[in-house]
């Protein structure tokens, strides 16, 4: 009767052993998992700054633009562009340019 006893007992304690370390394991899993998805969500954060920051700058460009082409003076801007990005010149007009160098 005692080994019967026994028996049980030890029987017990390696169910109540599995049943620990699956238990620890699994909290494990979960500790784990949860600090990935606190790493995901920071990151996802940081990326919708960002975009956000891209968002605004984007519509003060649109405003800037949008006063451009609401503007009457249509032609005085285009005569900027056509100077400062493409280089045209108005006909009789003389250019210098700086050839020294470091300027």
């Amino acid at each position: 009767m005692a080994s019967t006893k026994a028996q049980k007992t030890k029987r017990v304690q390696s169910k109540s052993f599995i049943l620990t370390l699956a238990l620890v394991l699994l909290i494990g899993y979960f500790v784990i998992t949860f600090i990935g998805l606190q790493l995901d969500i920071r990151e996802q954060k940081a990326e919708l700054n960002e975009k956000n920051a891209a968002y605004q700058q984007q519509l003060k460009e649109n405003e800037r633009l949008e006063e451009i082409v609401s503007n009457e003076d249509k032609s005085s801007y285009i005569e900027q562009v056509a100077r400062e990005k493409l280089g045209f010149v108005m006909p009789g007009e003389k250019v210098f340019y700086d050839v020294t160098p470091g300027a």
